[in-house]
């Protein structure tokens, strides 16, 4: 009971601070203090520096030659886990979309949390590096599904193009991190680099969750909080989902990481991506009711997340 309610406590503190960050650019976009670019630039730092440099310090320190076998495993059920995914989330999106870019909002939303900017520091808050890197290993099949099945989903050429999929720095960062962890090449913590890259890192987490508010920020709190639908898909996503699949795993009696992780996956609240990649294409509308249901999904985090954390703790035998 005393370690259940360590993670409730430290998952509810570091779910908090990131909503006060989503709260403060939620603010700066209504109040007007920032230019509508401001989003693009925030959005660029955290995918060509931010994210990257964070990616490749964690994947570094945590992808070693000792830990081959356990991250194997990691890697083939991560991406065992990812087709599962993909499945559930077409047919669900299919089943309740209404037109064709609800559908694939609503594909992309029951498939892809928010696992990065806002998964990893909550991980790494409660569980520490070597949780988060275990995580990260795990996730390599969804990030690069993300870049490539989820970008696509929201555009007329559905064509993925594997070279520029491989350019995308996220994607690159991941495969250099993994590389230099294999090599047992360790960047002093007095190195230069290592500096570097942790200090970019640090930013990732305030600048995406500041870019999360200031997308929301487009819309009225009031619009944000309208309407059922937003509501019962919310929590579908990160209570129907999670339930089934833990239910499922522990009656085929994985336990531990094999467990964990998977859940963890499933009840994270939803990407931004929802939002931007429906705007860019032209769907506002859309681009509107993604932006509700990603907003609520935060809320419901706050109040989620700390007890499933705990719960799921408990149960996965960690």
């Amino acid at each position: 009971m005393a370690e259940m309610l360590k993670v409730f406590n430290l998952t509810l503190n570091n779910v908090g601070m990131l909503l006060i960050f989503i709260s403060v650019g939620y603010i700066l976009r209504r109040s007007h203090k920032l230019p509508d670019e401001a989003g693009k630039v925030m959005s660029l730092l955290c995918v060509m520096v931010f994210s990257p440099a964070y990616s490749i310090l964690n994947l570094s320190k945590n992808v070693r030659i000792d830990k081959m076998a356990e991250n194997l495993q990691l890697l083939g059920y991560g991406l065992g886990f990812a087709v599962v995914a993909v499945v559930t989330g077409l047919i669900l999106g299919k089943a309740m979309g209404k037109s064709p870019m609800d559908k694939s909002s609503l594909t992309y939303a029951f498939t892809f949390p928010n696992y990065g900017y806002f998964g990893y520091p909550v991980i790494e808050g409660v569980f520490g590096k070597e949780g988060l890197g275990d995580f990260m290993v795990f996730a390599i099949p969804m990030s690069i599904l993300c870049c490539s099945y989820g970008y696509v989903l929201f555009q007329k050429d559905k064509k993925i193009n594997l070279l520029r999929l491989l350019k995308t720095p996220v994607i690159a960062a991941m495969f250099i991190g993994i590389a230099l962890g294999l090599s047992g090449i360790a960047l002093p913590e007095n190195n230069i680099l290592y500096k570097t890259l942790d200090g970019a890192g640090k930013c990732m987490s305030p600048c995406s969750m500041l870019l999360a508010g200031f997308m929301l920020g487009k819309f009225p709190l009031k619009k944000l909080f309208s309407g059922i639908r937003p509501y019962y898909l919310t929590a579908i996503r990160m209570l129907g989902i999670p339930v089934a699949f833990g239910a499922v795993m522990y009656l085929c009696g994985l336990r531990g990481n094999l467990l964990f992780w998977p859940l963890v996956f499933a009840c994270l609240p939803l990407g931004l991506n929802l939002v931007v990649y429906a705007e860019s294409s032209g769907f506002e509308k859309e681009a509107g009711d993604n932006a509700k249901l990603c907003f609520i999904s935060y809320v419901l985090a706050l109040v989620v997340l700390p007890c499933l954390f705990a719960v799921m703790t408990r149960i996965a035998g960690m």
